[in-house]
């Protein structure tokens, strides 16, 4: 895993000549700079030897018009010569995935965007893995039954109808084989390493990629969107996300999709009308997002305290950046007797020119204008008694 294990066990097979001290020179700087290269390189694991490409139309989608290819002049001709008329995208290819019965396999993630601003994201916590009819095979490019995991790539195949079933698992399925692999981490056995290591990492990509487009979308007050994301593990169990799909697939492909299709919108209308009160109201709910019970089933609200936050207090617009105060100057004039200080200018325990003692001034002023807004607020906050409160007990 890494040139540096290749080379010392090439090193040590004694069916490769003794090094001379040219070579001997040169692997111990290999070694020195192989560590440095992966420190600095986030997708340093990623490459291979191979240095494999994937080319994926930009228009099209259930994986047509996907190429692989480790030469560059394959991706040039595709992305700039006869494939000039549609836009490409070229991505690496994960060349180390993390193999399961020989086959690699990526991870389809439901996700639901309520609002833009605040962003809200609910997150299902059930996901299904899919997998190729074919094995993994990187010396073979062009088998599409190998490396594309889409279902309407794979019903192609001649015995898909038989390996069928075969070809997903429930999220489940793959958490109790995570567990059978003894993974240790800072000599600590990880236990559960989906729990622990693979859904985490993939809850912080989720949000934080929809937190990158939050400010390029027009927020509109009743519509939501459903996503589903696709991830990669790699061997080392590091989490890659592959793409975002809007419009996801929600067919009965395989039995398993067929028990996660329907809970899945089971659950998306519980948010969706019973949480968010799409339909009901022309604004969406303000809550204790992060203390209050709900019932969501499956989904997760992803930084709830944060949601609560932002809604309480609105991130500035772009145009804040262009505002300025304009007026007048206002010239000083010198303190008259009794008005100075009785220790210097910056006398900091007299209450008339404390910084602190103002401050405190003005935040006790404002407590109460807060206590005479206090219905409005309760009206807000409305739903927090519909499912409880952790607070209240």
């Amino acid at each position: 895993q890494g040139v540096a294990n290749d080379l010392q066990a090439a090193a040590e097979d004694a069916s490769h000549p003794q090094r001379c001290d040219t070579d001997e020179l040169l692997y111990q700087a290999a070694s020195d700079l192989v560590p440095k290269l992966r420190g600095r390189y986030p997708q340093f694991d990623l490459d291979g030897w191979q240095n494999i490409w994937v080319m994926k139309p930009a228009g099209k989608s259930r994986g047509r018009g996907i190429q692989l290819s480790a030469r560059l002049e394959t991706i040039l001709d595709v992305g700039v010569g006869r494939g000039a008329e549609a836009r490409w995208i070229a991505q690496k290819y994960i060349e180390n995935p993390l193999i399961i019965k020989a086959k690699k396999f990526d991870i389809r993630q439901w996700v639901i965007v309520t609002r833009w601003n605040p962003l809200s994201v609910w997150f299902y916590q059930d996901c299904y893995i899919r997998f190729p009819v074919a094995d993994y095979d990187p010396s073979k490019l062009k088998n599409r039954f190998s490396h594309l995991t889409n279902n309407c790539v794979a019903k192609h195949h001649e015995d898909f109808e038989e390996l069928q079933d075969e070809t997903m698992w429930h999220s489940d399925d793959f958490q109790e084989y995570l567990s059978t692999l003894d993974i240790v981490r800072d000599g600590k056995r990880i236990e559960d390493p989906w729990l622990e290591i693979v859904q985490p990492a993939i809850k912080r990509t989720v949000y934080h990629s929809l937190e990158c487009a939050q400010d390029a979308i027009l927020p509109r007050v009743n519509s939501f969107e459903l996503f589903g994301f696709d991830f990669m593990v790699d061997e080392t169990l590091n989490v890659w996300l592959i793409e975002i799909n809007s419009s996801p697939d929600l067919s009965y492909s395989t039995s398993t999709t067929r028990t996660l299709v329907k809970a899945m919108l089971e659950d998306m209308m519980r948010v969706i009308i019973d949480v968010e009160k799409f339909g009901l109201r022309s604004d969406r709910p303000r809550r204790k997002w992060n203390t209050c019970r709900l019932e969501t089933g499956r989904f997760q609200l992803l930084e709830p305290a944060r949601r609560r936050r932002e809604e309480k207090f609105p991130k500035l617009k772009k145009d804040a950046a262009q505002l300025a105060v304009q007026g007048a100057a206002v010239k000083l004039r010198k303190p008259k007797r009794g008005e100075r200080p009785p220790h210097g200018t910056s006398a900091a325990d007299d209450p008339r020119y404390s910084a602190v003692a103002l401050l405190a001034e003005a935040e006790a002023a404002g407590d109460g204008a807060e206590d005479e807004t206090e219905p409005r607020k309760a009206e807000d906050d409305e739903d927090d008694s519909e499912g409880g409160s952790s607070d209240d007990s």
